[in-house]
């Protein structure tokens, strides 16, 4: 059963959509990338509600898609504030007390740093194409899409995010490059997530390097994968490999939470 609704969170309107499996199972929430909406993932929330047998969650972040704008004072570093504030409230209005993560890019940074600050709501995360550090390599792919952004982005992000589609890609790509946030890291919290993490990179990412996983794996013990021939969205690019990692990873985590 397919249920969309608004929760209500420091003023702004979150819009959000909820497969329901059952009010037994576990919830799987899906975090999207920098410029990502609910729409934009398409059908694969839906089919990993079947695949896994959870209720899943996906959310137009602070801004994005059919949310409302984001206040004037909302903040730089946002990464965190998603992680720190609106989604624990966004699960307190909707009764989740705990939660299995999937995210991607942003979206993953997101779904790390919430494990790290929420050891007792999260069950596990899938990240996919995280960034835990500024690469020059992430600050360049970003700069390049800033250079076409008017002519070939902008109109397709209108049908996601409407009247705020400058506000998303200028708010997000500003953030990135900004030679003050280059020192930006997440080392401290990486060391603090303590909950089951799979990783997973593509080896032709263009917005970040092998390092990306390594620094997640050594620092939070995440079982990563590089993905050959793949570029930043895995679960596009190479479908059946990621479906089938998550859920062996979901099979392993299971099997060791049994054997405690």
């Amino acid at each position: 059963m397919k249920k969309a609704g608004f929760g209500n969170i420091n003023g702004q309107k979150i819009y959000y959509e909820l497969f329901q499996k059952s009010e037994e199972a576990e919830y799987l929430v899906f975090l999207h990338e920098g410029l990502g909406s609910v729409a934009q993932w398409k059908n694969l929330p839906e089919e990993f509600s079947e695949l896994t047998s959870m209720n899943v969650l996906v959310y137009d972040r602070s801004g994005y898609g059919k949310s409302s704008p984001v206040p004037q004072n909302y903040p730089y570093d946002y990464v965190r504030y998603e992680a720190q504030t609106i989604l624990p409230k966004l699960l307190e209005q909707l009764k989740i007390e705990t939660c299995h993560l999937f995210g991607h890019s942003d979206g993953a940074t997101i779904a790390l740093l919430f494990a790290a600050y929420h050891p007792q709501k999260c069950l596990s995360v899938i990240s996919e194409a995280a960034h835990v550090i500024i690469e020059n390599m992430s600050v360049e792919g970003i700069r390049k899409i800033r250079a076409i952004y008017q002519d070939k982005i902008r109109k397709p992000l209108q049908k996601h995010h409407g009247d705020k589609t400058d506000w998303v890609f200028y708010h997000w790509s500003d953030t990135w490059i900004d030679p003050a946030f280059k020192s930006w890291n997440m080392n401290i919290e990486l060391k603090q997530i303590k909950c089951p993490v799979l990783a997973i990179q593509g080896e032709d990412d263009e917005y970040g390097s092998p390092e990306q996983l390594k620094i997640i794996r050594d620092l939070s013990s995440a079982e990563t994968h590089l993905i050959p021939s793949c570029g930043h969205i895995p679960h596009f690019q190479k479908p059946s490999e990621i479906k089938k990692l998550v859920m062996d990873f979901f099979k392993k985590t299971y099997e060791s939470n049994a054997s405690l």
